[in-house]
């Protein structure tokens, strides 16, 4: 049975900033649980969720001490349910405008922005604009809002 266009519209979307993946594929005390429960809302079709390649290609250099089969097979199942946001000539260019401190951190903003995003989930809150644009949380912060 498909979704009502209605909830489709209103449903949250959520971007995940690296940090935040990295406390799931990490298991980092004390963000794991958060950051897991706010993936698993997208899994389970209650919002919608993205990131970028940056992201991606981030993570595996991170982690590129790790068995590279077991990176393929974390970024496969992450590709099940999370969407890629589009990080082109536009995105960068809006971004440098925007002249973040950290550059990574501005594609990674207007990569959401275009992308459509409600919130961008991230540990680093205050590296981030707070202009109205979108919502830029933790993924605390997120669910203490969702579970009101």
């Amino acid at each position: 049975m498909p979704v009502p266009l209605a909830f489709v519209k209103s449903m949250d979307r959520l971007f995940f900033d690296t940090n935040v993946l990295l406390d799931v594929l990490e298991v980092r005390a004390p963000w794991f649980p958060e950051a897991v429960e706010c993936l698993a809302r997208v899994r389970s079709d209650q919002c919608r969720g993205a990131t970028t390649a940056i992201t991606l290609s981030d993570i595996a250099y991170i982690q590129r001490a790790t068995d590279t089969s077991k990176i393929y097979s974390v970024f496969q199942c992450l590709r099940e349910f999370l969407e890629v946001a589009t990080l082109d000539a536009a995105v960068v260019d809006a971004s440098l405008g925007n002249r973040l401190p950290d550059i990574e951190d501005g594609f990674q903003y207007q990569a959401a922005i275009a992308w459509g995003a409600t919130h961008l989930l991230t540990r680093n809150v205050k590296d981030f604009p707070s202009d109205g644009v979108l919502k830029v949380e933790s993924p605390a912060e997120y669910l203490v809002q969702r579970c009101k």
